[in-house]
């Protein structure tokens, strides 16, 4: 039935690297882990805020820095991944990220917290961007949604380590609670930026810069173990879509981006990554404790939930990224976990409104439990395919430009979410839902009309699903590869045909 899919069929070395620069998915999952148990520690709320022990504002601000941070650093990297290559913008990233928990781990007041989020947030939209396309332009198209899928899921196991450790934090004495958890930011940080002197270049961007043997070196020691016909067919259809591209004047423009033929993409790019906040999923992660509260938990309680949800999500992610990363249809993946995230929100939403101060120590119980759901499903449906699908959507010419261009997108939508947030939840609580259940249904709509399959694909076969002029052996492998897929899940859905 074809080549060994997903975690099957890669050697130890491909394995090994993906892990390695799946770390920036680890850092981002922490960074944005670590915040929501720091913001619940009594002992910062009385630093930061002083005797009241709230402020919407200033945790808005410390939350929302972040995400303003992200917005810079991901549009720098559509910049360095094309100028100084994808692997030194992970360097580049991982060594802000060490200044960045220097300063949280250190803060004297609001203001240095807030600058401290921001370096993190600003480290994380460098690297965050780069590991899916850097993944994905490493990967053949048998295994993508598998080694891409990795930095998923060393997001969701960096978040799952956030929880644990603010969760030990609050065993601390005094500000030690929340600012031992804040420094643990920087270990993986300097770890990432130590690994990446031993990583191979994508070959991709070597080719870019016509230094084509050494491209060559580079799969050979990546495939090695697929063969030289394998090596060699990939080569051929990345070097002639590369000269007809040169021939064809496409240039790394983010002006190109919202031209007639790429504009769809760009749209796509933007609301596939922008649903992992829209969705709901960054609001229930970094506001959990305040949902909890509401349910009449309290204290270290209220962190220990909060750890097993970052379980939860694990679990969905081992799941999924072992079982539909390279089987399951990718269009088919977002239409129904769109689908599916709109009907675990729907039943939080009735029983939010149930239950709505903790007087019911059932119903409390429940509404966590749909809340671990929704973890899971998302973490299952999501965590892999949405960083897969926006590194392979893009030609290579717009790849690093696209990407970071729709992460910069998706950070602007996390500031102003991020402040809403904590005002929304204070005034109409668990309406607030409603919000994303719309969302959700709506975004599931978009995929089924304009989002064309893609699994299976080599990168540059994928650009012919949007009309995109393609090489001779281009075109010759979406043939071969429509007949395999035909049998596979027993109607062609590879046809170069767009719609």
């Amino acid at each position: 039935m074809g080549k060994p899919r997903g975690h099957l069929g890669n050697s130890s070395r491909s394995i090994t690297i993906a892990t390695a620069i799946s770390l920036a998915g680890f850092i981002y999952g922490l960074d944005t882990g670590i915040i929501a148990s720091t913001i619940a520690q009594k002992t910062f709320q009385s630093y930061m805020y002083g005797p009241s022990l709230k402020n919407a504002a200033l945790t808005g601000g410390i939350v929302s820095g972040y995400y303003a941070g992200s917005a810079l650093g991901s549009a720098a990297s559509a910049w360095t991944m094309d100028a100084l290559s994808r692997r030194w913008s992970l360097l580049l990233g991982s060594c802000v990220s060490v200044v960045g928990a220097i300063m949280q781990a250190a803060a004297v007041n609001p203001a240095m917290m807030i600058v401290g989020r921001a370096l993190s947030g600003f480290s994380t939209g460098m690297v965050y961007p780069v590991a899916p396309v850097y993944l994905s332009e490493l990967s053949p198209p048998e295994n993508r949604g598998f080694l891409v899928g990795l930095k998923g899921l060393m997001n969701t196991l960096g978040f799952f380590i956030a929880g644990w450790i603010g969760y030990a934090g609050s065993f601390a004495e005094g500000d030690l609670q929340w600012r031992i958890p804040l420094a643990t930011q920087g270990p993986p940080a300097v770890l990432l930026a130590v690994i990446t002197i031993f990583l191979p270049y994508s070959p991709r961007w070597l080719m870019q810069k016509e230094r084509y043997d050494d491209a060559k070196k580079v799969m050979v020691y990546l495939h090695e173990h697929r063969g030289l016909e394998f090596i060699d067919r990939e080569y051929s259809e990345m070097y002639a879509q590369l000269q007809l591209d040169n021939s064809l004047e496409r240039q790394s423009n983010y002006r190109l981006l919202f031209t007639r033929q790429y504009l769809r993409r760009t749209l796509l790019g933007c609301l596939i990554v922008n649903m992992t906040k829209l969705s709901g999923s960054n609001i229930i992660q970094n506001y959990q404790t305040v949902m909890y509260n509401s349910l009449g938990y309290q204290g270290q309680t209220v962190l220990l939930i909060g750890a097993l949800y970052g379980f939860m999500a694990v679990i969905g992610q081992i799941v999924g990224i072992f079982t539909i990363s390279d089987t399951w249809s990718r269009r088919g993946t977002v239409i129904g976990g769109s689908v599916a995230l709109a009907v675990v929100l729907a039943i939080l939403t009735a029983l939010s409104q149930a239950f709505p101060d903790g007087h019911n120590p059932t119903g409390s119980r429940v509404g966590i439990a749909f809340i671990f759901i929704y973890a899971m499903t998302y973490s299952f449906f999501f965590n892999s395919v949405v960083w897969v699908l926006v590194a392979e959507i893009f030609p290579l010419n717009l790849r690093g430009v696209g990407v970071g261009f729709s992460v910069f997108s998706q950070a602007i939508t996390a500031i102003w979410m991020s402040f809403v947030a904590s005002i929304a939840f204070s005034t109409i609580s668990w309406k607030f839902y409603f919000v994303f259940i719309a969302t959700n249904l709506m975004a599931a709509c978009i995929y089924y009309f304009f989002l064309p399959e893609t699994n299976q694909l080599t990168l540059e076969e994928v650009a012919a699903k949007f009309g995109d002029e393609v090489a001779k052996p281009v075109a010759q492998g979406i043939e071969e590869r429509g007949e395999i897929a035909s049998k596979w899940y027993g109607f062609s859905h590879f046809s170069t045909q767009t719609f």
